[in-house]
């Protein structure tokens, strides 16, 4: 499933406050919730213990030494979570290096990482991804109001909280305006934040998530150069009717040399839709005939329209490294230089 939830009998292991998430999963809450309230209800409070790895043949029967002792894989180890009924999963083989770090203890260090406390009412979604081995969560930073005066185009802000069981994912604090409700949507948060910190499970990661605030700098520079560039492209003009659209969509989808009759067609439906996207009520019949909603013109378009697979459009999105990444910085370039 796309979301990659868990789901067991009593649902997905998912809680969320306010908007219903695409999915549909999980429990809504009346507002933001604290850990502990959040943490009940998606039902990620659970234990997860270190243990040793034995060796078992495929009757479930323990392969013994000679004097009955059962034969330990000595360089590995397994992570199991313990249920509140007393029954246990068992998650996966990661090595002996490997420290676990509860979902509540990484959930409360993210809190101290943007000044807040324990009882404050700041998580906005929470989940358990993978049948336990992953878990997420979104804490609440307010809304950064770009040109406040005027559009008052309304960006939410979330640290986005993420912790493994699994010997693959580290632990991860995030600065993002993506919501957190999904798999895909913790992949892409982690794309587009400005700010990412990330510990290994290792015995010195109390150590490192110390240092969080000072990486991440929470609420002052991320927010602040956000903002700035932003309001930077919102104060350029592009009327609809001029060529600087068509500037900034020739540098960002040019004409190839020796292109093809087919190859003109494609490139002009491109510039045909990204221009049909700038007038919608997400853009410039909202915002004005800006840069700003050139950009987000753009980028929809290579999100959500773009002629391609959904699940390859999600990966291309999710990718630093991806085309589509470096074209939106291409895009912000190419807009801030109408200036």
């Amino acid at each position: 499933m796309a979301h990659d939830l868990e789901i067991d009998s009593k649902g997905a292991r998912m809680a969320f406050a306010g908007e219903v998430p695409w999915h549909r999963l999980g429990k809504q809450m009346n507002g933001l919730q604290t850990i502990d309230a959040m943490l009940e209800a998606a039902r990620a409070d659970f234990d997860v213990k270190l243990t040793r790895v034995a060796a078992i043949d495929e009757d479930g029967n323990f392969l013994l030494n000679p004097d009955g002792t059962p034969v330990i894989i000595e360089d590995s180890r397994a992570t199991v979570r313990v249920n509140p009924d007393g029954s246990a999963d068992g998650l996966a083989t990661v090595g002996t290096r490997f420290h676990v770090k509860q979902n509540r203890e990484i959930t409360e260090r993210a809190l101290a990482v943007v000044g807040a406390s324990h009882g404050d009412a700041v998580m906005d979604t929470m989940g358990v991804l993978d049948g336990g081995r992953e878990f997420f969560a979104s804490i609440d930073l307010g809304t950064l109001v770009i040109d406040p005066t005027g559009v008052s185009d309304r960006i939410s802000r979330y640290l986005l909280v993420r912790n493994g069981h699994n010997g693959k994912v580290p632990i991860t604090y995030a600065n993002t305006n993506i919501r957190a409700v999904c798999k895909n949507t913790v992949m892409m948060g982690m794309r587009d934040a400005e700010r990412v910190f990330r510990a290994r499970h290792t015995a010195n990661a109390d150590t490192a998530i110390d240092d969080a605030q000072k990486v991440l700098e929470i609420s002052t520079e991320w927010a602040k150069q956000f903002k700035i560039t932003a309001e930077q492209m919102l104060a350029i003009p592009t009327p609809g009717s001029s060529g600087r659209i068509d500037r900034v969509l020739n540098t960002v989808f040019p004409e190839k040399s020796g292109e093809t009759d087919r190859q003109k067609n494609n490139r002009l439906e491109i510039h045909s839709l990204v221009r049909g996207i700038y007038g919608n009520s997400r853009n410039s019949a909202n915002y004005g005939e800006n840069g700003w909603s050139l950009y987000n013109s753009v980028v929809e378009y290579l999100d959500h329209y773009r002629d391609a697979k959904p699940d390859e459009r999600a990966l291309t999105s999710m990718d630093e490294n991806s085309w589509v990444t470096k074209t939106k910085l291409l895009t912000q370039s190419a807009v801030l230089a109408l200036a």
